[in-house]
């Protein structure tokens, strides 16, 4: 599903109303109409409602919906914040809301007394379209809306949060309970300085022209079962052969288990054949937790630090519990040598080494995979002021050095240096320890089997979220494991 931008959802609206013959008000009644089955279905007829509506055709979104609810016998009251004159089609459903019996009260400037809220409020004070901060008084409201523990459900945007910005410096913004947007999810919902104000969010679909939709191209994209690369068929006449040989390389003193995970979500996700490269202190380890690999270990007891492989790995995995001494980092770079043409999945303590000598950064095999998590990927990048930067840095990176790039958290983000997907899939019962060297595994898996490195990465991606999904149904986000995601 394609995330579209503010200008890009105005261009859907115009060329939707031009194309079905309808005008823009006949659009708004349309998507009003799309608010109340949700409100209806969700709301009862016991609770009373407040819309906080704003002046443009967000606000008549909200007039609109408060006109329809009436109708269907909703208690329902309205203010109506007329910070700047009114928009045409905001306009035409005052004119409409004021022929009902609903209680309609404008304000152009901060009340004397704070706004009587109901225990249900509707935010329609701002839409996409926001370029600048609140007026302050409006900001105080919406501080107070904020501060008053009711249900709120935003109107297609939490009003005072840009679209496709940072959030202004100092400035108040919605926190619902509840988006209902139109159309597309907005990228707001899904970056963690403002995705940890958005509890849920629903799609309403407003019937914005199709063509338009599938034509336009995107920046971003919301990664969907719809929207997954297909998976493969396994042959009848098959064998181990033909699924690949993963080489998964980590481990060290204390640290096996992140090889089990790993290495157990390789096989897991499909892969033939898999050898596992660990320190002599893993051998045991991995013979009996794991017997399904094959082992292979280096001279030092407790760290990595190089071993002969007898075969051409289908794709090598390394970094999970590995380490940083300075044998393994040496190790590391003569992977990269021995094996230029050999797609790599980069993890964890690989990717900490990388970052400890950015020089070195040239020597990594095109197409690789690398899976940071947070601190990790700052480590990588540098630091950045919000998420916006942090995503254009990544984006950066992986364009600068031919990789893909798995930046890990509540919405994963995949990008390839040229476009972002963003994962639909997942829980926080997956902030778990070795939650990360499965999804290692899970990729170095599908990589085996021939998949490309961005198809491996988000069927990866979103497999993981999903199991995890699966996963909670039954145990819970609090006893969630990394075993319970394979």
């Amino acid at each position: 599903m394609k995330i579209l931008t503010p200008l890009q959802l105005k261009q859907a609206d115009t060329l939707t109303s031009q194309k079905q013959h309808i005008t823009s008000w006949q659009l708004m009644e349309r998507a009003a109409y799309k608010l109340l089955s949700w409100v209806t279905q969700y709301v009862s007829k016991s609770d009373p409602i407040t819309i906080l509506a704003g002046a443009g055709n967000n606000g008549g979104d909200g007039l609109a919906l408060a006109r329809l609810l009436r109708e269907n016998n909703y208690q329902v009251q309205v203010y109506l914040l007329a910070f700047a004159p009114l928009s045409a089609d905001c306009k035409i459903n005052k004119k409409r809301l004021e022929e009902t019996q609903v209680s309609l009260t404008i304000l152009n400037q901060a009340p004397t007394h704070p706004i009587t809220l109901s225990p249900v409020v509707i935010d329609a004070i701002f839409g996409t379209g926001l370029n600048r901060p609140a007026p302050q008084w409006v900001q105080t409201i919406i501080q107070q809306v904020n501060n008053s523990g009711r249900f709120i459900i935003s109107v297609d945007m939490p009003s005072g949060l840009p679209t496709d910005a940072p959030p202004f410096p100092n400035a108040a913004f919605v926190k619902p309970t509840v988006v209902l947007t139109f159309q597309t999810p907005k990228l707001p919902f899904f970056l963690p300085q403002t995705g940890q104000y958005i509890h849920d969010f629903v799609i309403l679909d407003i019937g914005l022209d199709a063509q338009y939709l599938t034509e336009t191209n995107t920046t971003y994209t919301y990664l969907t079962k719809d929207s997954l690369p297909q998976r493969r068929c396994r042959p009848k006449f098959s064998h181990k052969g033909t699924y690949g040989h993963a080489l998964l390389i980590g481990g060290s003193y204390g640290k096996m288990g992140a090889v089990i995970l790993s290495g157990t979500a390789v096989l897991r996700s499909g892969a033939g054949l898999l050898t596992v490269a660990v320190p002599q202190c893993g051998y045991e380890i991995l013979q009996t937790a794991l017997p399904e690999a094959m082992v292979l270990t280096s001279r030092h007891p407790h760290h990595f630090t190089g071993v002969t492989i007898p075969f051409t790995p289908s794709v090598i995995a390394v970094g999970v519990g590995w380490g940083t001494h300075l044998h393994t980092a040496h190790a590391l770079f003569k992977l990269f040598e021995a094996y230029p043409q050999v797609p790599f999945v980069i993890d964890a303590d690989a990717l900490n080494i990388l970052a400890a000598d950015p020089q070195l950064l040239s020597q990594l095999p095109q197409e690789a995979i690398l899976t940071p998590h947070p601190k990790e990927l700052q480590r990588l990048i540098g630091d950045w002021t919000d998420d916006y930067q942090k995503l254009a840095k990544a984006k950066a990176f992986a364009a600068k050095y031919g990789v893909v790039l798995v930046i890990k958290g509540a919405h994963t983000i995949i990008t390839d240096g040229s476009h972002y997907w963003i994962n639909s899939t997942g829980n926080s019962g997956m902030a778990t320890a070795g939650s990360g060297d499965v999804l290692t595994g899970i990729i170095t898996g599908l990589r085996a089997q021939g998949y490309s490195a961005l198809d491996a990465a988000l069927l990866g991606v979103y497999q993981h979220g999903a199991k995890a999904e699966e996963a909670a149904l039954k145990k819970g986000y609090n006893a969630l494991m990394a075993r319970d995601l394979y």
